[in-house]
Formats: structure tokens, sequence, C-alpha cells
């Protein structure tokens, strides 16, 4: 009793140095010290009481009761994980995963053996250092700024997964109640903050290097593609090149795509994730309108992509309301609100509804113009003078996402019998570079086509001189087969109309 009688007189004389203490209640779970503050240095001197009272294991909040001022003091609740052997054996388990990441995603966009040497080499510098980066830097951001102001905070703890990512993500355990409104709105979005600047950077060069990198396009065969945030959409705009193939992404551009979307899901406004944090120092407790809006947006988003439904789940499990700061009195000042809508644009900015999206292998084919590219055409007008011979040129493009071969056919309706000469003489494969003319010399080619090429086809039309002024139809049928079926998979027909004049 005595023992317990000095720690309370210890905790007065404690707050007394900072506030007028007018009356002091001992409960089983706190020593209650009513107080009158002046509002002017209330935020000042509640930090100073904290400071004072954390090495001394307790821990103090303030708050308005029946028209006053209250200031609970409570035992500081102890650490775990005091040491860092969890961090570090999480930390080797993640390098470890994100590595087969990296040789997963290097495979994929270099076409080389999962297994090799270079997968690994390659991808861990290209992947796993640049990923890890941004998840780290994210994470050190809460825990400076968490040690900035006095909070206690764990190292952080990376998560491992498995490909294509390699890592669910990282996180830091704060084993103390964050003091204020400023400490946890500056806690909440340093991380996401210095993530996101740091993701921008890698996402360049990881464009930069899909753009410029010599290999071929991949030949397709449908795939998984992610889908572009508005940011990364921008960025994708300034290396047209990195464009021609969506299924073929550089390790590192892909590493920055998913430092931009983690900092989209932190930011979301609900429950404990830095969005949340950020939620709560500026709404305070009607932040909770924000978390149940955010959680019901997932649910919404989870009818059309499914993983969103788990993410909801999880964010009801741990708690849909978010616990005040030990001071949530002081007001943020405008300044500090402007980091609340700074927030909210970089989650406007990289946030995707649907992250990966899977398209199935399809073989199509479409008949163009020559004359201007990718204009499609279901007919070609021609002119031709008795006596005399034209090529005829068209284009036949692969609008699919696998590699095919299209069958090229000239079928005349009836203009054998009346002497004339119609025969494809070459055609000529575009897109992986400069390919010579194949010759043909007959009615029928089979064009072989990459998903990025398109043929250029010369059909010989000869009009014998007695023909008198008119105009004629040959057709030309294009059919993308499969031998084990009778009917052709995709076919078309393009009408060549030849007129002929003396």
């Amino acid at each position: 009793m005595m023992g317990m009688d000095a720690e309370v007189e210890g905790l007065r004389a404690s707050v007394s140095r900072y506030f007028p203490v007018t009356q002091v209640i001992v409960t089983p779970l706190a020593v209650t010290f009513h107080v009158t503050p002046d509002p002017a240095t209330l935020d000042e001197a509640f930090d100073k009481l904290r400071r004072e009272l954390i090495p001394k294991n307790y821990i103090p909040s303030i708050a308005r009761e029946n028209g006053g001022y209250v200031i609970h003091v409570q035992e500081r609740p102890p650490a775990r994980f005091r040491g860092v052997h969890v961090n570090l054996l999480l930390l080797l388990a993640t390098v470890g995963t994100t590595s087969v990441a990296g040789a997963f995603n290097w495979s994929s966009f270099a076409n080389v053996p999962i297994l090799s040497g270079e997968a690994f080499l390659y991808g861990i510098v290209s992947f796993t250092v640049p990923l890890l980066a941004i998840l780290g830097a994210h994470e050190m951001g809460h825990y400076v700024m968490a040690k900035r102001h006095g909070v206690r905070a764990s190292l952080p703890f990376f998560i491992p997964s498995v490909p294509i990512l390699g890592t669910f993500g990282a996180f830091i355990s704060m084993r103390d109640p964050i003091p204020n409104r400023k400490a946890l709105l500056e806690i909440g979005i340093a991380g996401p903050l210095i993530g996101f600047l740091l993701a921008i950077p890698i996402t360049l060069i990881g464009l930069f290097l899909t753009a410029t990198d010599p290999r071929p396009p991949s030949v397709g065969g449908g795939g998984e593609i992610i889908s572009p945030s508005i940011l990364y959409g921008w960025m994708l705009n300034l290396f047209p090149n990195a464009m021609s193939d969506p299924f073929r992404r550089h390790p590192t551009a892909f590493a920055g795509w998913v430092g931009l979307f983690v900092t989209a899901i932190n930011l979301l406004p609900a429950g404990q994730l830095d969005g949340g944090h950020v939620a709560r120092a500026l709404f305070g407790e009607r932040h909770k309108y924000l978390s149940w809006g955010a959680v019901l947006f997932l649910l919404a988003l989870g009818t059309i992509y499914t993983s969103w439904f788990l993410f909801a789940l999880i964010i009801l499990l741990l708690g849909v309301r978010h616990p005040p700061p030990l001071n949530e009195i002081t007001r943020l000042s405008p300044s500090r609100q402007a980091f609340g809508a700074l927030a909210i644009v970089i989650l406007l900015l990289t946030f995707v509804p649907i992250p990966f999206i899977t398209v199935p292998p399809q073989a199509a084919f479409a008949f163009e113009t020559a004359t201007a590219p990718h204009v499609p055409i279901d007919g070609l007008n021609w002119t031709v003078r008795a006596g005399t011979q034209e090529i005829v040129l068209f284009d036949v493009n692969n609008t699919g996402n696998v590699a095919t071969t299209v069958r090229v056919e000239i079928r005349p309706q009836n203009l054998d019998r009346i002497g004339w000469t119609l025969r494809i003489v070459n055609f000529t494969v575009y897109g992986d570079g400069a390919n010579p003319p194949q010759d043909v010399g007959g009615p029928t080619a089979f064009i072989s086509l990459n998903v990025t090429e398109y043929a250029q086809v010369a059909i010989l039309v000869a009009v014998p001189g007695s023909t008198t002024s008119d105009t004629y139809t040959f057709v030309v049928r294009g059919e993308i087969t499969d031998p084990r079926l009778a009917e052709p998979l995709l076919s078309r027909d393009v009408d060549v109309n030849i007129t002929v004049t003396p």
C-alpha cells in the first residue's frame, strides 16, 4: 500500500509539472488526474509529460470528459520481439522468395530457362533489389518518423510469398500508442510518401529498359498483363516502344509497378492501414465513416476481382476503427492538413481496381491497306489497262496475341476462263526488322506471323489485250486453320475489283 501511494505521488508530481491538478482518482486500470490546462500550451505540455513518463514505463492520455480535461496514466505494455532475430530471419526468407520471383520474371522477359544462372543473377539485380528497396524505404519511413516522435517501434518485418511477387510486403509494429494527431499523420504518410518517391524513378528506369531492349518481342500466347494506374499509364506513354508487347515487361518496370500499387493499397483510409492513420488524424472519430466506406468499396470491387474480398476480410478481422492517439484534442495545422490532401492525390494516381488481367490465347488476323498502316479493308479497287499487268498490294496483320500462320489463297471467279493471269508473287514480313521477300509464284501462300508482325502481299494481275472495258472481281481468302479440324478457326475474304481500261 505504501508503495502504491508513493507511485501515485510520483505520477502526481510529474503531471503537476505541466498541468494544474484538481483531483486524483486511482482505479485498477489507471490513475486519472483532473487538470485545467492552458489550451495554448496543451499540446507542448502533454508531449513533455509523455516523454518524461515513457522511460518510467507509463503511458499518459488526455481527453475531454464532462466539460473538463482528464489525464489517464497507465502502465506501458512490455515489448514483444525485443531482439532482431525474427526480423532478420524473415528478411532472409523474403530475399530468397523474391530472388526466385526475380528469376521467374527475368525468365519470362528474356526467354531464358528459369533455373539458369542468368535468370537468378539478372532477376535479383532487376527485380529483387528494386522491390525490396521500395518496401524497405516505405517501412523505414514509418520507423524513422516514429523515433522522431518518441514512439517505440520495431524494425520492418518482411513477409515472404511465392512468385510472381515473392513477398506480401512488410510492416513495422508500433509498441507505443501514437501521441497526437500530428504524429499520427506524419508516421502514417511517411512510409507511402517515401516509397512513392522511390518507385517513380525505378518505374521510369524499368520502362526505359523495356523500350530499349534489343531482344525481339515475345511470341505471345496469352497470359497475365498488369493494369496501369493513372500515373503508370502516363509514364508508359513516355516510352512508346515499351507498349509494343503488353505481355513482356522488364522486371524493374514490374517492381516499380508493384511499389506504386503497394502505396495505393496502404493509402486506403481503412482500419490501421497508413491511410487509416491519415484519416484518423484528419477527421478524428468521424474517420469510421471513411473506413467503412473503404471496406464497402473493396467488397464491391470483389464482384469483379475476387482478391479484394480477402483484403476486405483482413481489414474487418484487424478492426475497421482506428484507435485514437493519446492526445486527440489538438487539431492539425493547415500545412499538416495539406499532407492529407496529398495522400488522397497519390491514392487516386496509383490505385488499380483490377491489378492483373488474364488474357486467353487468341489467334486472329486482318486484311489491311498497304498504303496506310493498320487500316482494315474488306475490298480493294484497282485499275489495269488491257494488255498490261499490275501488282496489287495489301497487308495481312496478326491482330491476335499468339504466333499464327495465315493461309492466303486467290479464288478467281471465272477469270481464269478468259485468259487472265493471277498469282501471288511474294510477301514480305515486317515487325522484327528487315526481312527479305519470300517468293511464292502461285495462288496460295502460307504466311507465319509473330504477334507484332504483319506481311505485305504482292499479287500479279495480267490482263489480256482483247478484254473490253469492264470491272471484274476476284476474291482473296485468308484462313487460320487447325489440321485437326475440318473448318478453319478463322476465315476472312477481301474482294479485289479490277477495272479494265482500253
